[in-house]
């Protein structure tokens, strides 16, 4: 990661095309672009490390990132991609709690962080900019409960139940000897 310097109108250009920013006047995105830390990150670069704790909401302005969980055998397994214009991180504004997910990036990548001491306050001076901010942070952290929702229904649907096993074990040798002595 390389913190970048960069000039006010090309930053609010870039701001502007992120999802929870667009409906920001340009007074408000002015001062939103006071708050923003810029980081490049090059291919293979975690911006996000999954189990650790951070305060910053991450606007991704230019690339592509995959959302990766750590599977059971430590293997990483990409669930999701998100691309410029999209955010992470929303749920590390409320709260001190272990990331669920790494975020790596897929290419090159331009990001804005705000951490969570610089946007309350800039919510409060500015509550008609937070309102848009949070009506978009909520409806994003509900999309992605819903979408959890349905993959956990759609797992627990393909599973087989111990009463499918149990009617499926009649079909089925006991031992060995009983299925070479058929």
């Amino acid at each position: 990661m390389q913190s970048l310097d960069m000039a006010d109108d090309d930053l609010i250009t870039e701001l502007h095309d992120s999802i929870i920013l667009r409906n920001l006047s340009t007074v408000e995105l002015k001062r939103f672009a006071r708050i923003c830390e810029v980081h490049a990150y090059g291919p293979g670069e975690r911006i996000v490390e999954q189990g650790a704790v951070g305060p910053d909401l991450d606007l991704i302005l230019r690339g592509s990132v995959d959302i990766v969980l750590r599977g059971a055998e430590a293997r990483d397994i990409v669930v999701n991609t998100v691309k410029a214009g999209d955010v992470i991180g929303e749920a590390a504004i409320f709260m001190d709690e272990p990331r669920t997910a790494s975020a790596v990036c897929r290419e090159n990548c331009l990001v804005a962080a705000v951490s969570r001491d610089r946007l309350f306050p800039y919510c409060d001076a500015n509550p008609k900019a937070g309102l848009k901010i949070f009506i978009y942070v909520i409806y994003s952290l509900l999309k992605r409960l819903g979408t959890t929702s349905r993959d956990l229904a759609a797992e627990k649907e393909s599973s087989v139940t111990s009463e499918e096993l149990d009617r499926l074990s009649k079909y089925f040798p006991k031992s060995l000897e009983d299925m070479f002595n058929k």
